[in-house]
């Protein structure tokens, strides 16, 4: 649509460029300084014009005082007469500009409907600028909830800013909100539903008043001042002690020191004990506990720990590609989770990477990492203690494995909450306003890594339920470990065991609730099974993590190459390519619908993460012992190294920036490959930029204290 005078519409009926043409009411066919019938004519159109515009008046006004009459008790006297004043000034013959703002900023029914696209959102921006003359009231944008026949849809409405969301209800179910006797609530086209009827508004919900600032969101914007500060003040110390500790400020104080020496005072004996040592100013000095403390968050001694180093000195190189391989297939689901997309892509094959076929395998990946680094950790420390395991050993790395996952964990938590209080979000306020309500009520779980149990609209800041159950697998590496050492028989009998219950119990889950292989499209009640009652839980997810301890164990235990020779590694290929085929070709083939869900299909959920995580043991073992080819080559680039290092930040971040990029969206978009694309490698960007700045600035100085 082309803008016309001040971002109006031109072509519409009830505008027009009041500087520049005539309004239509006053146009003639004829000149008006001619005598004689076009004279009869012009008065003749100018009477009705004036007839219509008073009739118009007095219904509008007679309207007015009917509504006053009948309108229930719990409706604002403010707000009805600056509806009816809005009414009136958008219906009569010149409309105010104001008016039609408002109208214009009104959700209307577009294209696409057959395919899904039913909400009309309107335009946020525009009916937050608009101000009525006299400033009376202010444009308040609100989302009326609509059904008719079954099918929900969302209104966007400009409503004045007297009016409470309880009041936009009574009047819409008034039918108060028309113009030129079309009502603003625009039936669904006849070909989407069955029978005339009219649309009901449930509910409606004004974006005021959402997001007030109390004492959660002040503590929380408070501790996030404090993760900005402490680094602030440690460089500035870091800069100072370095001055200090340089050669230039040794020059001066030499210099100082000689010239007191020609004094006769400075050559007695006390005075000379008396003067700064060397050690003093020097790179020897002791650093007191503070001094130490601020250093640990100083700027520029973190950020080149992150920086140094790559993928050539450490011990499994290719893991560092298997993680960020992982990390770019997480945020690349979390980028495309739209409506749109589920229905154009889900069933598609080539969509692999981005979701289709079992949903989240890259998370299994972490599970998977992590149980095999946390094994080989636990057991290089049994190495040094002469092959004992004791409680204050399992206790050790429990401690300190927590203290790994939470500073930057409830520093992302605080961030979030604190940004939400301060930002201004556009007509998708929902997301952010379920975060928010969400880790009001459950925060507490985060804080001790149990958010992976709460009920779904308790869970603060959802994505870190992977922390919770990582954390709690990292439990039972000590005890795996203390039976690998004590009984290795035990410990095979005790894993055989664990990793069974953990699949029964996943499969009679799926069989029972029916429990989709793909990503969840069913109703209300199946999604919250998926996620709440399978997806997060532990004991579902519990097979990747104890693959990875095995492979850990087997790792250190080995005397000789699992893979002999050439044939042996082919063979290896061959069961590993085939094995993750069948993984991703199974979740396209199997029945899994709700009327007909097959007892494989069921089956199929209890055991494909699992044989996830084998295929890509086969993987790292042959790309170890040199069997990999270009594998090798692709996983073990310098560039993941320097990846890995900031990928824990990166998980917990690029939902995040998704989140935010989301919720001040003001309009819907179609799903295309290239716009997908284009967010993907932005989304990407800015994840990777905030998690350095987050490891440099949290994850880093967190572990230099724990050394302190």
């Amino acid at each position: 649509m082309h803008l016309h005078h001040k971002n109006l519409p031109a072509g519409s009926d009830f505008i027009w460029d009041r500087k520049h043409e005539t309004p239509p009411i006053h146009r003639r066919s004829c000149d008006l300084s001619l005598a004689g019938p076009c004279d009869i004519k012009a008065g003749l159109w100018e009477a009705t014009a004036i007839c219509a515009m008073w009739t118009v008046r007095i219904l509008t006004l007679v309207f007015a005082f009917g509504v006053i009459v009948v309108a229930p008790a719990n409706l604002s006297e403010k707000c009805l007469q600056d509806t009816m004043d809005y009414l009136s000034d958008l219906n009569s013959k010149e409309p105010k500009t104001y008016a039609m703002l408002m109208y214009d900023s009104l959700g209307k029914q577009g294209s696409g409907i057959i395919s899904g696209n039913v909400d009309r959102l309107g335009s946020y921006s525009e009916c937050l600028s608009v101000q009525a003359p006299g400033k009376k009231f202010e444009g308040e944008y609100c989302k009326m909830h609509v059904e008719q026949e079954g099918v929900k849809f969302v209104i966007g409405i400009c409503v004045p800013d007297s009016c409470s969301s309880g009041d936009i209800t009574v009047m819409a179910s008034m039918d108060l909100f028309q113009y030129k006797g079309e009502s603003f609530l625009e039936p669904l086209p006849s070909f989407i539903i069955l029978n005339e009827t009219t649309p009901v508004v449930e509910e409606t919900v004004c974006s005021r008043g959402l997001f007030p600032m109390d004492t959660f969101a002040i503590i929380c914007l408070c501790l996030s001042g404090l993760f900005i500060m402490f680094p602030v003040i440690g460089s500035i110390h870091t800069v100072v002690l370095n001055f200090l500790a340089s050669s230039s400020f040794e020059d001066c104080k030499t210099i100082i020191l000689h010239r007191k020496a020609r004094t006769p005072e400075s050559q007695k004996p006390a005075e000379k004990s008396n003067l700064p040592l060397e050690e003093e100013y020097g790179s020897e000095k002791k650093y007191t506990c503070t001094e130490k403390v601020l250093k640990s968050f100083a700027i520029q001694e973190n950020f080149p720990a992150v920086m140094a180093g790559t993928s050539k000195n450490q011990e499994y190189p290719s893991l560092n590609g298997i993680r960020i391989l992982s990390l770019l297939w997480v945020i690349s689901i979390h980028t495309n989770n739209s409506f749109e997309w589920l229905s154009n892509v889900l069933e598609k094959p080539k969509y692999i990477y981005v979701v289709s076929g079992p949903v989240f395998l890259g998370v299994d990946t972490f599970f998977f990492l992590s149980g095999f680094l946390g094994a080989k950790s636990f057991l290089t420390l049994t190495e040094k203690s002469g092959q004992e395991v004791t409680l204050v050993m399992a206790l050790r790395y429990i401690y300190r494995r927590f203290m790994r996952i939470q500073p930057l964990h409830l520093t992302s938590l605080c961030i979030f909450i604190g940004l939400i209080s301060l930002v201004k979000w556009g007509a998708f306020w929902e997301i952010p306003k379920f975060h928010l309500d969400s880790c009001r009520v459950g925060w507490w779980a985060n804080v001790l890594l149990i958010n992976n149990f709460t009920p779904f609209e308790q869970t603060c800041i959802g994505w870190t339920w992977y922390l919770s159950a990582d954390f709690q697998f990292h439990l039972t590496v000590p005890l795996v470990i203390f039976l690998y050492v004590r009984a290795k028989r035990v410990m095979i009998a005790v894993v055989t065991l664990t990793c069974a219950a953990s699949v029964i119990t996943t499969t009679l889950i799926s069989y029972i609730l029916k429990l989709p292989i793909q990503y969840p499209e069913c109703d209300s009640q199946c999604q919250n099974n998926y996620w709440v009652e399978y997806y997060m839980k532990p004991y579902c997810r519990y097979g990747p993590f104890l693959v990875g301890m095995i492979l850990a164990i087997l790792f250190v235990r080995k005397q000789s190459l699992y893979f002999k020779n050439r044939i042996q590694a082919a063979l290896g290929w061959i069961s590993a390519l085939a094995l993750m085929l069948t993984v991703i070709s199974l979740a396209f083939v199997l029945d899994d619908t709700q009327s007909s869900y097959s007892v494989m299909a069921a089956l199929y959920q209890g055991l494909h993460r699992t044989l996830w995580a084998v295929v890509l043991g086969l993987i790292f073992i042959l790309c170890h012992e040199g069997y990999g080819g270009i594998v090798t080559t692709l996983l073990s680039f310098d560039v993941w190294g320097f990846l890995s290092k900031i990928s824990y930040a990166g998980y917990l971040v690029h939902p995040i920036i998704i989140y935010f990029y989301c919720g001040l969206q003001e309009e819907l978009f179609h799903y295309q490959d290239l716009n997908t694309l284009y967010l993907f490698i932005g989304h990407c960007a800015l994840t990777f930029i905030i998690a350095l700045l987050s490891t440099v600035l949290v994850e880093i100085p967190s572990q230099r204290l724990m050394q302190i």
